[in-house]
């Protein structure tokens, strides 16, 4: 059994989205907006984000660490995934269970053929925790990844369901 679930965004995660999102790390790697602001965590938690579907990862006692998502389902079926996890909720296998329970809901999709991560060359974390999450080492993308105010070249991360 995971240690980890995921539930659907609510206006409520406002708060502690906005906490979240002033650490460095996920400001450095992600596209969050720079500074970040509670109008961002309140536009994000109201639904109004580009992304197709989202979801809040919860810990085994409820509590919110981490935000994982699929931005959109190209032409071949891949659903380009991302997700951050809180400081709070780190190094104990957040993104690998919630990558795992993501998973499970993309094999009821018929579009959805695999999942992939676009990572940055340089992010080394998140590489690890996609590969221990079952994703394998695909070719360079063809997009960046952001990595502190510079873009990045990046890998696909990517697994068939």
């Amino acid at each position: 059994m995971s240690a980890h679930s995921l539930r659907a965004l609510k206006p409520t995660d406002a708060t502690w989205i906005f906490e979240a999102c002033q650490d460095e790390q996920i400001q450095y790697w992600t596209t969050v907006p720079k500074p970040y602001l509670m109008e961002h965590a309140v536009g994000f938690a109201n639904g109004k984000t580009s992304e197709k579907k989202v979801w809040v990862i919860e810990d085994s006692t409820k509590k919110e660490v981490g935000v994982i998502s699929i931005h959109g389902v190209d032409e071949n079926g891949n659903a380009e995934i991302g997700y951050w996890v809180a400081p709070w909720g780190r190094g104990v296998g957040t993104t690998k269970d919630a990558i795992a329970a993501m998973a499970e809901y993309a094999k009821t999709q018929s579009n959805i053929k695999s999942i992939q991560a676009t990572i940055s060359d340089l992010n080394i974390a998140s590489q690890t925790v996609a590969v221990a999450a079952g994703l394998v080492k695909a070719e360079a993308a063809a997009k960046t990844c952001p990595a502190g105010g510079v873009e990045t070249t990046a890998t696909y991360y990517r697994k068939a369901l």
